[in-house]
């Protein structure tokens, strides 16, 4: 290859690199617009046509990124599930650094599913888009995703759940609870944690009985007694999230 070659070779690429950065970081606003619309107004507001008007785009331009709106909210499910994900991590990791020190397995295990649980609730206020989206694949009773797109967001849950589900084969395994299918108590866990969640949508008419974020903490207590775990040892699990409360959030803000 001669230096004319090489020169034009190397401008192609260079002309490539900056469309294939253009389309991502126009990619971008759309799912930042599009999780700005859906958090404000719901779901149901997103709609293509929408989208276009918040981003000064034509709708036949939004359809080149994203071939329905049921492939863009699934999109805005994984972005929002692996976000959530990552904000767990960090919560967890720093429950295990003080878990470490002490020395009970048992203890440690129902403080663990403690963890969890109580950071799938404070994920609801800290997180309030996220957890829109990911609630919407346990409690919407309207599909708005269709099947063909569920490949999108599906792996990201399924990884969510599974890291819970391990945390129970764990308990399981030091006989601090008692349950037989792990991934079964886990989605029933999800869902229960979620439905009690949505009861807040009834506060207008009776704000204690319908607050969800009281409500959701008794539950949380209700189900680890249920699946075996000591009082003593939830009491314990419980101060143990207060101590994480007393030194940052419980589900923190991580970047997109």
């Amino acid at each position: 290859m001669d230096e004319e070659e090489v020169v034009a070779t190397e401008a192609a690429a260079e002309v490539e690199g900056r469309r294939a950065r253009n389309r991502r970081e126009r990619e971008r606003a759309y799912l930042d617009a599009a999780m700005a619309i859906a958090g404000r107004e719901g779901v149901g507001a997103l709609t293509m046509q929408r989208l276009a008007e918040a981003t000064d785009a034509a709708v036949g331009t939004v359809y080149t990124y994203f071939p329905s709106k049921g492939a863009l909210v699934a999109e805005l499910q994984r972005e929002s599930i692996e976000r959530i994900t990552r904000s767990y991590h960090l919560t967890r990791d720093r429950s295990r650094a003080i878990l470490a020190e002490w020395h009970e397995p048992r203890a440690e295990a129902v403080a663990r599913l403690m963890v969890f649980g109580r950071f799938w609730i404070a994920s609801a206020e800290s997180l309030p888009h996220e957890s829109r989206f990911l609630h919407a694949l346990i409690g919407e009773t309207e599909q708005i995703v269709p099947p063909e797109e569920f490949h999108r967001a599906a792996p990201a849950a399924l990884a969510l759940l599974a890291e819970a589900a391990g945390e129970v084969v764990a308990a399981g395994a030091v006989d601090a609870v008692r349950v037989t299918d792990p991934m079964d108590v886990v989605i029933r866990w999800a869902a229960a944690l979620t439905g009690v969640l949505l009861t807040a949508n009834l506060a207008s008419l009776n704000p204690r009985a319908f607050d969800g974020a009281r409500l959701a903490p008794i539950l949380q207590r209700d189900l680890l007694a249920g699946w075996g775990a000591p009082p003593d040892l939830i009491d314990r699990a419980e101060a143990h999230v207060a101590e994480l409360q007393e030194k940052g959030q419980l589900a923190p803000v991580t970047p997109s």
